[in-house]
């Protein structure tokens, strides 16, 4: 089969992406909360609803990146598999 990134580059992307899933999930419960640090100054967002969902949104993308690069990651494997039995 045919990849897309090299392994090197599927790891980082998935290990990446975790993390970020993490992070955007975090930040999103703590908007929905209302959480005073972030909601309560002048910079901060008028409608922290409508930021808690864009980071919900945004971790979305990254888990269809994580599945993505997991699946190349998978493919080098089985590649590199094939290779040896020849």
């Amino acid at each position: 089969m045919k990849t897309f990134v090299s392994p090197g580059n599927a790891a980082c992307c998935s290990i990446l992406s975790f993390f970020g899933i993490i992070f955007l999930v975090c930040l999103g419960f703590a908007f929905d909360a209302r959480v005073e640090v972030l909601t309560e100054f002048v910079t901060d967002p008028d409608d922290p609803s409508a930021t808690a969902k864009a980071c919900f949104t945004a971790a979305i993308i990254y888990a269809c990146f994580l599945g993505f690069c997991s699946c190349q990651s998978l493919v080098h494997r089985y590649n590199a598999r094939n290779q040896i039995q020849l």
